[in-house]
C-alpha cells in the first residue's frame, strides 16, 4: 500500500475525532447545567415548601444522569478512533524505518532455535517486531509459533492463506480488530500471561462454591433484617425492629469477614481478567457478527459459536465482575454485604457461570489469539507492494524458486529482488565483504518462515516444497561453558547432520562457514562438511571467502553450483547492486575499505 492511503485513512479519522470531542463539549457543558439547575431547584423547592420544585429537580437530575449515560458512550467512540489512528501510525511506520521502535518484540518466545535469531524471525528489529498487531497473550505466542515453527503439511498452509487473503482483503474488518486490540495499550492494561492463566484454571475447576445451607442463609438473613429495618422505618414495634436489623446486619458482617480470605481468593483472577474483559467482548462480538468466506476463517467461528453465544457469556462475566468492583468501596461493601450478603450471591454466580461457560473460555481465547495472528501474518500483504502468495509443492526432494526475492525487514525503495531455482543441490557464495551474501540467504529463510506460516512472501514469485530449515549464522562463544565460536558452530553443524539421517527434507543456510578458525583448518571442515551435507534430501547455501571451496563444483557426485556478489567503483567510490550471479566471484575489496577507513595510505 502507498504511504497516501494510509494518510488519507488518518485525516478521516482526524475528522471524526474532531466531531466525537465537540459532541463532548457540548455534553460537557450541558452536564454541568443540568446538575447545578437540578440541585438549586431541590434547594428552592425545599426552601419554599414547592412539591414542583422537587419533581423538577429530580426530572433535571434524571436528565443529568442521561446525559453522563450519553457522554461516557460517546468517549468509547473517542477511544476507539484514537486506538485506530495508533494503527494507521505503526502501517506508516513499516514503510520506513520507524517500526523498529515497537515494543512489541516476541523475546519471550525464543525457543532453543537458532534460526530464531540468525533469521530475524523475533526479538528486536526481527519479523516479529514489523508485522506484530496483537495486545493479547494468546495472540502473541500464537503469532511467535506461527514464524518460529510453521506448518509442515500442505493442506493447513493452504487453509492458512485462504484466511489471510481475506483479511488482506477486507482490509476494513481487519483495521476494526487491530483496533479493538490497541485499545488495550492505550489503556495501559494488557492482561500479564499468568493472570489470565489462573483464571482459566479457576474457570475451569466447574466448582460449586456456596453450600445449599450457605445459600438459603444468603436469602434468609437478608430478608430478616431488611423486614426488621422496614417495620422499625414505618413504626411497627420499632424498637424490636431495630433489634433485628441489627442482629441481622451483624450476622451478616460476621459471616462475610468469616469467608473474607476465601472470598478474595476466589475473586482476584476474575478482577484482574475485567480489566481487558470489555475489549475481548467487543472482539468476540465482531468475530460472532460477521460472514466469513474462507474455510479456515469459518472453522474458527464454527468453533467459538459451538457452545452457544459467546458475546451472552462475556456479557454476563461482565456484569459479575462490575459487581464484584463494588467491593473496593468500602462503604458499599459494609451496606451491601451487611444487609445482603451480597459476597455470598457473587459467588454462587461465579460458580454457576463456570459450570455454564468455564470450559469455553480457553477455547475463545485461544481462537481470539489465532485470529489475531492471522492479522498480523496480513500485514506484509498490506504493506509491501512487492508480495505474492507462495505456491507449496508436495515433494520428497527440497525445491525452493522464487523471483524478484527481497528480505521483508528492508525498505521497499531499497530492497534488491534476486532469483534463484535449488532443487537437491548445494549452493556455495562467494562475493566481497557488504556486498549481500547474508542478507541473500536471511531473505530466503525469512521468508519461507512466511510461507510455512500461511503469509505472503515479499517475492513476484515463489515455490517451495516444505523442508526443515537449519541456520549456523549469529555465533556466540560460551565463556562460561568454555565453548569457542569454532566449537559452537560445529555443535550446530553437528545438529544438521544427524537430522539428515531421517532422510527428510531439509534447507540448511550457513554463513562465512568456519570463519572461527584458521584458514587451513577451516577450508579442511568446510569441504569435508559440504561432502557430509551433500543428500538428495538437503538444499545447502553456504557463503564463504575460500575460493577453494568453488572447486567442489567439479565433484560429479553432487550437484553443485557458484554464484557470488560483487562490487564494482566509480569516482574512486565503492558500490554494490547486491544482484546474485552466476559462477565464482573474481574480485575482493578488503584492501580498498582498509584504504577508505584510513588504515591503509
Amino acid at each position: 500500500m502507498q504511504k497516501g492511503h494510509f494518510e488519507e485513512k488518518i485525516s478521516t479519522n482526524k475528522v471524526r475525532q474532531s466531531e466525537i470531542k465537540h459532541k463532548l463539549d457540548v455534553l460537557g457543558w450541558l452536564r454541568i447545567i443540568t446538575f447545578a439547575l437540578g440541585i438549586g431547584t431541590i434547594i428552592l423547592g425545599n426552601f419554599k415548601q414547592n412539591l414542583m420544585g422537587y419533581v423538577i429537580g429530580v426530572i433535571l437530575l434524571g436528565i443529568f444522569i442521561g446525559l453522563v449515560r450519553a457522554y461516557k458512550k460517546i468517549d468509547l467512540q473517542r477511544e476507539y478512533y484514537l486506538a485506530e489512528e495508533k494503527v494507521l501510525e505503526k502501517y506508516i511506520a513499516r514503510l520506513g524505518e520507524e517500526w523498529k521502535s515497537f515494543d512489541e518484540k516476541g523475546e519471550a518466545y525464543y525457543s532453543d532455535k537458532s534460526k530464531e535469531k540468525d533469521l530475524d524471525l523475533l526479538g528486536r528489529a526481527s519479523l516479529y517486531q514489523y508485522i506484530c498487531t496483537a495486545h493479547t497473550p494468546f495472540g502473541k505466542r500464537a503469532l511467535a509459533k506461527e514464524i518460529s515453527s510453521g506448518n509442515k503439511d500442505r493442506e493447513t498452509i493452504l487453509k492458512r492463506q485462504g484466511a489471510i487473503k481475506e483479511l488482506i482483503t477486507d482490509e476494513t474488518f481487519a483495521l476494526h480488530l487491530q483496533t479493538i486490540s490497541m485499545q488495550m495499550k492505550l489503556r495501559g492494561e494488557e492482561l500479564k500471561e499468568e493472570s489470565l492463566e489462573s483464571f482459566m484454571v479457576e474457570a475451569e475447576k466447574q466448582a460449586t462454591y456456596i453450600t445449599k445451607p450457605m445459600k438459603y442463609l444468603g436469602l434468609i438473613l437478608p430478608f430478616i433484617t431488611l423486614f426488621g429495618l422496614v417495620t422499625a422505618l414505618l413504626g411497627m414495634n420499632p424498637s424490636q425492629g431495630y433489634i433485628i436489623a441489627e442482629v441481622g446486619v451483624a450476622l451478616q458482617l460476621c459471616i462475610t469477614f468469616w469467608r473474607s480470605g476465601k472470598t478474595s481468593e476466589l475473586f482476584a483472577p476474575i478482577f484482574d481478567f475485567n480489566k481487558d474483559i470489555s475489549v475481548y467482548k467487543d472482539f468476540l462480538l465482531a468475530l460472532e457478527e460477521k460472514k466469513f468466506t474462507s474455510s479456515y476463517l469459518k472453522t474458527l467461528q464454527a468453533e467459538l459459536l459451538a457452545s452457544g453465544s459467546v458475546v451472552q457469556g462475556i456479557t454476563s462475566l461482565n456484569n459479575l465482575t462490575e459487581s464484584i468492583k463494588i467491593r473496593n468501596n468500602f462503604l458499599a461493601n459494609i451496606i451491601l454485604n451487611g444487609f445482603l450478603m451480597w459476597n455470598i450471591h457473587c459467588e454462587d454466580v461465579l460458580g454457576i457461570w463456570n459450570n455454564q461457560y468455564g470450559k469455553d473460555i480457553r477455547k475463545w481465547l485461544e481462537i481470539i489469539g489465532e485470529i489475531e495472528s492471522l492479522v498480523s501474518l496480513a500485514v506484509i500483504g498490506r504493506v509491501k507492494e512487492n508480495h505474492s502468495f507462495p505456491m507449496i509443492m508436495e515433494s520428497n526432494i527440497p525445491r525452493c524458486q522464487f523471483k524478484d526475492l527481497e528480505h521483508p525487514l528492508i525498505m521497499e525503495e531499497k530492497a534488491v529482488g534476486n532469483s534463484l531455482e535449488l532443487t537437491g543441490a548445494t549452493c556455495i557464495i562467494t562475493g566481497s565483504n557488504m556486498s549481500g551474501k547474508t542478507t541473500f540467504l536471511r531473505s530466503i529463510g525469512v521468508n519461507l518462515a512466511l510461507a510455512y506460516a500461511g503469509a505472503p512472501v515479499v517475492a513476484k514469485e515463489f515455490q517451495a516444497s516444505y523442508m526443515e530449515v537449519f541456520t549456523s549464522m549469529r555465533i556466540e562463544d560460551r565463556v562460561d561453558e568454555g565453548i569457542s565460536t569454532f566449537y559452537a558452530e560445529l555443535i550446530r553443524i553437528k545438529e544438521m547432520i544427524e537430522y539428515s539421517k531421517h532422510h527428510l527434507p531439509m534447507l540448511v543456510l550457513i554463513d562465512e562457514i568456519f570463519k572461527g578458525t584458521n584458514s587451513a583448518d577451516r577450508i579442511l571442515g568446510a569441504t569435508e562438511t559440504i561432502k557430509k551435507l551433500g543428500k538428495p534430501w538437503l538444499n545447502v547455501m553456504v557463503t564463504t571467502h575460500d575460493f577453494e571451496l568453488c572447486n567442489l563444483a567439479q565433484d560429479e557426485t553432487r550437484k553443485t553450483v557458484n554464484y557470488h556478489f560483487e562490487e564494482y567503483y566509480r569516482d574512486n567510490q565503492i558500490y554494490f547492486d547486491y544482484r546474485i550471479k552466476n559462477d565464482r566471484c573474481k574480485t575482493t575489496n578488503a584492501k580498498y575499505l582498509l584504504k577508505m577507513i584510513g588504515i591503509l595510505e
